[in-house]
């Protein structure tokens, strides 16, 4: 089943011309939660959401300086991030905007749960572009923006860009398996399944790529 969804979301990528983002990252968050509702003011709709959003930051980055990187089990010495983000997308374009605030996070009083004693903060703002998903089917979407931390107010605001990746499954899949899109080029099947520790509560979350320029 794999090989056939891989041939299947090639084709269609084929087709619609599609080229996926840089495969460099510099952190990798998941979306943990989701408030969403629908807006629509004449002939304009949108969607409008509300999301906490977790993960991990590599040392040495814009947000995640070397001595606040702590060792996370299985992910060697990394920032852990909290992010509460907001976005507005319009049906019709898959255009919107998103922008939260994020904290980064050490171990407090509890070594045994997430880490959540608060070392860093900051803002951030993008604009989003959802068309693969909503317009094409194709479960991602990007986003280009400018992160403000807050210990950096008289310096330049940071630049990044990610890709959202949707999880999804194919329609007769009798496996039920739960796959994102894959834009390695050494991937022949452009997919892979969702991992386990890409879940929260067994649901699975949407992915969230982030490289800082």
């Amino acid at each position: 089943m794999a090989t056939r969804l891989g041939l299947r979301v090639l084709m269609l990528a084929v087709v619609l011309g599609w080229s996926g983002p840089a495969l460099a990252q510099d952190a990798k968050v998941y979306e943990l939660t989701e408030n969403m509702k629908l807006i629509a003011k004449g002939k304009t709709e949108r969607r409008k959401a509300t999301s906490e959003i977790m993960g991990f930051v590599r040392p040495g980055t814009a947000i995640c300086p070397d001595y606040l990187a702590q060792a996370v089990p299985g992910r060697g010495k990394v920032c852990t991030i909290n992010i509460t983000a907001s976005d507005n997308i319009s049906l019709a374009t898959g255009l919107g905007a998103l922008q939260g605030r994020y904290t980064v996070v050490v171990q407090g009083d509890n070594l045994t749960d997430s880490p959540e004693f608060v070392v860093s903060r900051g803002d951030f703002r993008g604009k989003m572009d959802f068309s693969p998903a909503i317009l094409a089917q194709i479960p991602y979407g990007t986003v280009v923006g400018t992160l403000d931390p807050d210990s950096h107010r008289d310096h330049d605001k940071v630049r990044f860009t990610g890709t959202f990746f949707l999880p999804f499954t194919v329609p007769g899949d009798p496996s039920g398996t739960v796959y994102y899109l894959d834009f390695n080029p050494a991937n022949p099947y452009r997919v892979v399944p969702v991992a386990d520790d890409e879940t929260a509560l067994g649901f699975a979350t949407v992915k969230f790529e982030i490289t800082f320029h």
